[in-house]
């Protein structure tokens, strides 16, 4: 997951050249994936379970908990790939691999 763009699908759909992952700021992906997981297990959980219950304030404390820990995941592994590899930037990996344009 890490080699990949984030978020890669619509990178992929709308042919978007960003960055992958790794080059990118963990707090970065840590809010944004806080964000997007839980507005995406939110939004799954109402359309398919949550309307058909009553109002609850643990649904909302779910999904949000699940933002967290998927936010939480993804930065620490970039953050541990990055620290292994011995990576700094974008910009320096391509001058080092001779692949600027």
């Amino acid at each position: 997951m890490v080699v990949k763009p984030y978020p890669f699908l619509w990178c992929y759909l709308l042919k978007l050249n960003k960055k992958p992952c790794l080059f990118e700021s963990p707090l970065k992906l840590f809010i944004f994936e806080l964000i997007l997981g839980s507005l995406t297990w939110g939004g799954f959980m109402w359309l398919f379970v949550w309307q058909f219950q009553e109002q609850n304030i643990n649904n909302l404390y779910a999904s949000l908990m699940f933002g967290f820990l998927s936010g939480l995941w993804v930065s620490l592994e970039v953050w541990y790939y990055s620290k292994k590899l011995k990576i700094t930037s974008w910009s320096e990996w391509l001058i080092e691999h001779d692949l600027n344009d």
